[in-house]
C-alpha cells in the first residue's frame, strides 16, 4: 500500500514538473513563466521528497530528506522572488495582458 502511495507521489511530481515546463513555453512574459516554473518545482520536489520519504529504509535518511526539502522550499521561492525583483528593477516589462498589483 505504501508503495502505491509513493508511486502516486512520483506520478504527481512528474505531472507538476511537466506542467511547469509547459508553462515555461506557453506563458507570454518572463514573470508568468517564472511563476509557473517556481510553482511546478516546489510542488514537484515536495511530492518527490514525500515519495522518497515513504520508501526510505532508515530514519537518518528520512531526516536528511526532510532537511533537503526544507532547504529547497526556502531557497526556491526566495530566488524566484529575487530574480523577478531584479528584472523589474532592470526595466523588463510584463506582457500587456498581465495584470500588475501596485505596491
Amino acid at each position: 500500500m505504501i508503495k502505491w502511495i509513493a508511486y502516486s507521489c512520483f506520478f504527481g511530481s512528474f505531472l507538476a514538473f511537466g506542467l511547469g515546463a509547459l508553462g515555461l513555453f506557453r506563458f507570454p512574459d518572463p514573470y508568468t513563466r517564472m511563476h509557473a516554473v517556481g510553482m511546478g518545482d516546489t510542488l514537484g520536489m515536495g511530492l518527490l521528497g514525500f515519495g522518497l520519504f515513504l520508501l526510505s529504509p532508515s530514519w537518518i535518511l528520512r531526516l536528511k530528506l526532510v532537511a533537503v526539502l526544507l532547504l529547497f522550499w526556502t531557497i526556491n521561492p526566495t530566488m524566484t522572488h529575487m530574480v523577478a525583483k531584479a528584472s523589474l528593477i532592470q526595466g523588463i516589462k510584463p506582457a500587456a495582458e498581465t495584470s500588475l498589483k501596485e505596491g
